[in-house]
């Protein structure tokens, strides 16, 4: 085709390609840049319309924000906190409360006593060493081979859930094995017997007692029809405990670490020495260690106890207590409380208490986080003010200058900044408004916000700002529930009725995107039949030209007879 259009008007001089593009450039303005100009209009409202959905969506994130219930709920922790620190989840009670510390709960700390190297053998033959924790036994197996560095390892693989072993060189060859509890409490008394006795020395053993064999832990300590009085002494002070010929080793055991003032200077616990060989063993705690122990027996009928229960064996281990397990005693609010963690959840819900130190003290202040609302507050101002200053630009009109918004004139765009200021400047029944807790408009539209007038607000009344921002339920004398919306939930509602899946800005985005496709599409429809049409015209001209061509050259023939037959005459 470009070779005919390249030859027409060769023929005829008029029916040119000039002209046809003349022809085409007139139709195309009439059926093609319609479509141009609608497709660039519906573009700038399309990026319009994407950049008031996302400030609209922003300014709904703002006032969704101080609707959630949960905002109301988070609290801040202030006061003295000396070897103190406390933490309140959301929903705590706003409270105000005094700690003071005597002593922190500790861990149970034990030492052996020195090795010249933490690769020395501690045993001449296979045996098994047992380790009790807060009444718990592991079984701790060695070898004629196994070193002060193997046992280490041996523990923390039997017992590692309840205490951690280490290696500690504690001089020029001079290493000890130190066992520490994973937790604090007085319970958490550590000890060491060699059950088997093939130990080198007593560098890893308790000091100590230890009964005679029971068949079980469970056998009974008494001959039948025995009872009296069994008396534990330390250092030489006695501590005395019924028993008959129902009373079992367990029992006795309990009965001593239960004692409130024998538990603090001995522990009890069973120990399984073999096969049927149950023993009970009385290790001295922080500060009686050294002090001789004894049972006695005071038979008021029968015989007594069994013989191996008077017959302890002394079991003088070397290991040392460093640190006794020790729970915490503090005062809450002037009570006496006592806990086996430095870590307390239990006096209050929601209210975590760290104990750091002995002897520390705190007046502690838990109030709702008035910080973390006002934060909100000034992100609403700054979100209403970004989307009214484009609004306005989007629906302005300046004559002088000549500019006019691209929503100018269009009253769903306006009505949505007029009923957001609206309801932004409501009153509601009982004559609050935004303005009362800081939030106003100046003359020109712009939000502003005092937060000092909102601090003493809600200082004054934090359930009634809640309840007008977030809404209130309230329940009458038969039960009944009224929910009440506040002044963010309806403002919610709104911006959900714009910007929500069905709302009005969202369904303006998508039909004017709709509307922009199908725009190319006519104009794709448009272009393709003009093209047809001058296709065909192209081809028309070419073939009249032709004709012209033709006949311009038969008139020619025709001419230069007529000129020839003239000249012949004359």
């Amino acid at each position: 085709m470009s070779g005919t259009i390249n030859s027409l008007g060769l023929g005829s001089g008029v029916l040119t390609a000039d002209l046809i593009d003349k022809l085409k450039a007139s139709d195309e303005a009439v059926s093609v840049t319609p479509f141009d100009s609608k497709i660039s209009l519906n573009k700038q409202k399309s990026q319009a319309l994407d950049l008031l959905n996302s400030l609209l969506t922003t300014f709904k994130s703002s006032v969704n924000a101080l609707d959630n219930d949960s905002l109301y709920q988070k609290r801040s922790v202030s006061g003295t906190n000396d070897g103190v620190s406390v933490s309140a989840s959301a929903g705590s009670q706003i409270r105000d409360f005094s700690i003071g510390i005597t002593n922190i709960a500790k861990k149970n700390v034990v030492q052996s006593a020195s090795f010249s190297s933490n690769t020395d053998k501690i045993a001449n033959t296979d045996g098994k060493l047992n380790l009790n924790i807060s009444g718990k036994n592991y079984t701790i197996d060695y070898t004629a081979t196994t070193t002060l560095d193997d046992i280490k390892q041996s523990i923390n693989d039997a017992a590692g859930s309840d205490v951690s072993a280490s290696v500690l060189q504690t001089g020029t060859s001079a290493y000890s094995l130190v066992v520490t509890s994973k937790v604090t409490g007085k319970e958490q008394t550590i000890s060491l017997t060699d059950i088997s006795g093939n130990l080198k020395n007593n560098n890893l053993v308790s000091e100590g007692v230890a009964s005679g064999s029971f068949i079980a832990a469970d056998d009974f300590i008494a001959n039948t029809g025995a009872a009296g009085t069994m008396s534990v002494n330390v250092g030489g002070v006695g501590y005395n405990f019924a028993y008959d010929d129902t009373t079992t080793l367990e029992q006795m055991v309990d009965n001593i670490n239960n004692d409130s003032t024998l538990s603090g200077k001995i522990s009890a616990s069973i120990v399984q020495y073999g096969a049927n060989d149950y023993r009970m063993v009385l290790t001295p705690k922080d500060g009686t260690e050294g002090s001789a122990i004894t049972i006695t027996d005071t038979p008021s009928s029968g015989t007594g106890l069994v013989g191996v229960m008077t017959g302890t064996t002394d079991k003088g281990g070397l290991v040392n207590t460093v640190q006794n397990g020790q729970d915490a005693s503090f005062t809450f609010d002037g009570i006496a409380m006592t806990r086996s963690t430095n870590t307390i959840t239990d006096i209050a819900t929601g209210l975590t208490i760290n104990l750091l130190q002995d002897g520390g003290s705190s007046n502690i202040s838990i109030s709702q986080d008035r910080d973390q609302i006002a934060t909100e507050l000034e992100g609403l101002v700054s979100s209403y003010n970004t989307l009214q200053q484009q609004l306005d630009s989007m629906l302005s009109s300046d004559s002088e200058a000549g500019t006019v918004g691209i929503f100018n004139g269009d009253n769903t765009i306006r009505n949505i900044g007029r009923e957001i200021t609206k309801m932004i400047n409501s009153v509601d029944s009982k004559g609050s408004s935004l303005a009362n807790y800081g939030i106003d408009l100046t003359r020109d539209g712009t939000m502003t916000f005092d937060k000092s007038v909102f601090t003493e607000k809600m200082d004054a009344d934090p359930e009634g700002t809640e309840a007008f921002f977030s809404g209130k339920t309230t329940v009458n004398s038969v039960g009944s529930e009224t929910y009440t919306k506040g002044v963010f939930t309806t403002l919610s509602d709104l911006m959900t009725s714009y910007v929500g899946s069905s709302g009005t800005v969202t369904n303006l985005v998508t039909d004017t995107k709709s509307a922009t496709t199908s725009l190319n599409e006519e104009r794709a429809k448009a272009v393709k039949l003009l093209e047809a049409r001058y296709a065909t015209l192209t081809a028309k001209f070419a073939a009249y030209d032709s004709m012209i061509s033709k006949l311009n050259s038969q008139f020619s023939a025709l001419q230069q007879q007529i000129d020839a037959a003239a000249n012949a005459n004359n």
